[in-house]
């Protein structure tokens, strides 16, 4: 949901360290690790990885990492529906407009928007239908959200992307996501009109972590066979999972059926959120993940799922209550 983003350190700034050499010893950089999690790290890469004597190329280790505020500094799901919204790049038409509920605000944010979409979107700003319609298009998704659960909420954001084709899609998502990498972190305030009581905060900027960038990079260099499962939309995941290395095909988001070459407003099942994330990894590569990285609540029943190493972010305190429970090892989360 939208929320503060908190300042990036300057660290995220920084270059990402490479691969070694051929005859080194692969390790994670320093960075924020806590001396434990570093350990662990470095001592999965030299056990399971591929200079390992047990090491099968033909069934390497398999690491499970989360994106949005865990492998990044943002949520860029959240970035480029505010940018659909602000820019009215939904692919508008009557069958689109009912993937808006009626009970979060369909009605006023369409009659707002016919008050303006025929002008030029130079005078847009001039517009009072214009802030309102971009108001009600932004508290529908966190009034779902606030009201059914993350699983809905997340489809919703998949499901309005009803009518594009997938490689425009994921394009379009590019470029936002390379526009708010250079942005400052912060808050943008959203108002209906001047002197709205009830004003919207929805966070702007992206950052890369690059610890957790440098952590992509050393695991697949190990040859592990490392997979980006989230509950993003899947345009988005791939674009911005591909910043990471991260192959198209190790990368699971929120999927929508086809409508022929384009985008349909239905979406696949498994959702990756919770135990959605469990039946991805049996889907994808059948059988429990060697490392799990966990975020939050939704990435409980993955960690849960199999034995091996296991690492919490903080930041949800339920989940790193259950982490000290069941052994898991625990890390600042560099994202909040």
């Amino acid at each position: 949901m939208f929320k503060r983003n908190p300042a990036a350190s300057t660290a995220a700034e920084q270059a990402v360290s490479t691969a070694p050499a051929r005859g080194e010893a692969i390790r994670v950089m320093g960075g924020r690790w806590t001396p434990e999690v570093r350990e662990a790290l470095d001592r999965f890469i030299a056990e399971r990885g591929k200079t390992s004597p047990d090491y099968d190329p033909l069934k390497p280790p398999v690491a499970v990492l989360p994106w949005s505020d865990a492998l990044v500094v943002g949520d860029p799901a959240e970035l480029v529906f505010l940018r659909l919204t602000t820019k009215a790049d939904f692919r508008f038409d009557d069958e689109w407009w009912k993937i808006v509920p009626i009970a979060y605000g369909r009605q006023p944010a369409r009659a707002a928007y016919e008050h303006f979409i025929h002008l030029s979107s130079s005078v847009w700003q001039s517009q009072p239908g214009y802030h309102q319609y971009r108001k009600a298009m932004l508290a529908s998704y966190i009034g779902l959200c606030r009201s059914v659960g993350r699983r809905e909420c997340r489809q919703y954001l998949m499901r309005l992307w009803a009518g594009w084709k997938e490689e425009d899609a994921i394009d379009y998502s590019r470029a936002v996501i390379n526009e708010e990498k250079g942005r400052p972190a912060g808050l943008e305030t959203v108002r209906a009109e001047e002197g709205d009581a009830e004003p919207l905060r929805v966070r702007r900027g992206l950052r890369f972590i690059p610890e957790m960038k440098d952590l992509a990079v050393k695991l697949r260099a190990a040859g592990v066979d490392v997979w980006i499962i989230d509950d993003l939309p899947q345009p988005v995941l791939s674009a911005g999972a591909a910043d990471y290395g991260i192959d198209k095909s190790r990368i699971v988001g929120v999927r929508a059926a086809p409508d022929g070459s384009r985008l349909s407003a239905s979406v696949l099942k498994p959702v990756p959120t919770r135990g959605g994330k469990t039946e991805a990894a049996q889907s994808s590569f059948g059988r429990p993940a060697d490392f799990v990285l966990g975020r939050d609540g939704a990435d409980l029943e993955l960690l849960s799922y199999g034995d091996g190493l296991r690492i919490v972010l903080t930041g949800d305190a339920d989940l790193v209550s259950k982490a000290r429970e069941k052994g898991w090892l625990v890390q600042p989360s560099p994202a909040r």
